[in-house]
């Protein structure tokens, strides 16, 4: 962990350990991976971790008084949404040392793309001994991060269900993905929505949580199907393929170029373009690899 640069004494690495996010499920707690696949925008994530403070090892070292206020902070930050939320406050008590067990819920509708943690030791209440000391409150003396790639469909656009056949849809249809290029320039997360049927049983199980395989074949079905409209959007459009790529974009240009340098990491939308022109299969194929379609 990098230590902050800051104009007062921090506590050494020792004095504070983060013991790693793990992610609740029904299956049980795992380790946070890197990437959480098939997450989903209706989806509340649910994330735990152990925290260790010696107070009197931070005060010391930090010249305070060992009866100064002390919190643990967490942020949660996400890239789609640009959205960053105080996620978790734990005030830390009076004891020598304490091990705080971080429990976070986090809403799905505020989260998509890289979700980042942040987790703060703060001083709320200083007492400082000298001019070393922090001298303010909210005073940040100790951090680390964590991050994660919300991974599938339901991670980039909001997420909503209608039955089909009571619309005047086709009721074999399982959904419907629209996006609005017409402003390249407005916010994602507005331009963009996923319809699921309500009224088909297959997504009647994908909705209720099932983990049979076909289901797991429904959710790969899906996430190819729709980065395969949102691949193809973003060739057809000019105001895509003359962007270069930002990985703080929200608009939904950038997102879409964002998608393309994703999954052809070396290849320039020129080529891709006289892909899909002469040779589309060859697109086609990266596609299906990149969803893993078939498993």
């Amino acid at each position: 962990m990098k230590r902050p640069i800051v104009p007062f004494l921090t506590p050494p690495e020792t004095a504070v350990s983060h013991g790693g996010w793990l992610l609740q499920s029904g299956e049980g707690d795992v380790p946070l991976p890197n990437e959480v696949p098939h997450w989903d925008y209706q989806t509340t994530l649910e994330l735990a971790a152990p925290v260790s403070v010696d107070r009197r090892a931070v005060t010391q070292a930090c010249h305070l008084d060992q009866e100064s206020g002390l919190a643990v902070l967490v942020m949660a930050k996400s890239s789609h949404t640009n959205a960053e939320v105080l996620a978790s406050r734990l005030e830390l008590p009076m004891a020598d040392t304490f091990d705080l067990a971080v429990e976070l819920q986090l809403d799905g509708t505020e989260l998509g793309g890289r979700l980042t943690l942040s987790t703060l030791l703060v001083v709320t209440e200083p007492k400082p001994l000298d001019r070393l000391a922090p001298q303010h409150p909210g005073s940040i003396i100790w951090r680390t991060s964590h991050w994660t790639d919300l991974e599938g469909v339901g991670t980039q656009f909001p997420t909503d269900t209608i039955d089909f056949a009571a619309a005047g849809m086709n009721p074999d249809a399982g959904w419907q993905f629209r996006i609005d290029l017409a402003d390249p320039d407005a916010r994602f997360m507005s331009a963009a929505r996923l319809t699921l049927n309500s009224g088909h049983p297959a997504i009647v199980r994908l909705l209720a949580g099932a983990k049979d395989p076909g289901t797991e074949q429904l959710l790969r079905t899906l996430n190819w199907d729709i980065t395969r409209q949102m691949v193809f959007a973003g060739l057809d459009s000019d105001d895509v393929v003359g962007l270069e790529i930002d990985h703080d974009a929200t608009s939904v240009a950038g997102v879409l170029r964002n998608l393309l340098g994703r999954i052809w990491p070396t290849v320039s939308t020129a080529t891709l373009r006289e892909w899909r022109r002469s040779d589309p299969s060859r697109v086609e194929i990266h596609l299906q690899h990149n969803a893993k379609l078939v498993n």
